[in-house]
């Protein structure tokens, strides 16, 4: 008499498949975002070993900015508190604030004259990487230094990424990359406007209120 055969096990090749495809759509949910957006090729040793610092023409300028946004980050909840114990002197200190930002923005753009002529580019964006398109073909596991200049706060996050995918899509090539060796504190500031892309998309897809015909 022939024993039952027991149910074969599920392939785990299947299985890990679905779990990486589950992974890719968590790390690859997207917002659509306008940016000043550069890229450039660089090689393994300079993303697993350099700082970005100094791979962009005007990196000392983006450097301090960000620096500058730091520390404003870091000085807002003492802010707060004086703010609660005296409400004219934290309006002041506001107004400081608003002032080296408006200052801080306006010598990033205007560093040079390309700057100011650069075209915004609408890019995929999320904590984990971005997709963008290029005129030119990038090799897969190629690494870029990329820098993002968000409108219209004008905060800068630079970093390295590598490349997933080069696809050609209406003759341009369509371009998947990872962020690599991402700071913490430019983590932070994507982390900050990808929420603030969320809240104004919210804040449009509320339905109007209808408005009262005046008698």
């Amino acid at each position: 008499m022939n024993k039952p055969t027991k149910p074969a096990p599920p392939k785990a090749s299947s299985k890990k498949t679905s779990e990486k495809k589950a992974s890719d759509q968590r790390d690859f949910f997207r917002i659509d975002q306008d940016v000043l957006f550069e890229y450039r090729p660089v090689d393994a040793y300079t993303a697993e070993n350099q700082s970005t610092e100094g791979l962009f023409e005007d990196s000392a300028t983006t450097s301090t900015f960000s620096e500058l946004k730091r520390i404003e980050q870091e000085s807002m909840a003492t802010l707060r508190k004086i703010a609660e114990r005296d409400a004219l002197l934290g309006e002041y200190l506001n107004s400081l604030n608003a002032k080296i930002d408006l200052i801080a923005r306006h010598t990033l753009l205007h560093q040079d004259e390309s700057s100011e002529e650069q075209a915004k580019e609408r890019i995929n964006l999320s904590e984990g990487g971005l997709a963008f398109m290029s005129e030119r073909a990038l090799y897969k596991d190629s690494y870029l230094a990329i820098r993002l200049i968000f409108l219209p706060s004008y905060a800068p996050v630079i970093s390295f990424a590598k490349v997933l995918r080069c696809q050609m899509k209406e003759d341009k090539h369509h371009v998947a990359a990872k962020f690599y060796r991402l700071a913490e504190s430019n983590r932070r500031e994507m982390s900050r406007q990808i929420l603030k892309f969320q809240a104004r998309t919210r804040k449009k897809a509320r339905p109007k209120p209808l408005s009262q015909s005046t008698a």
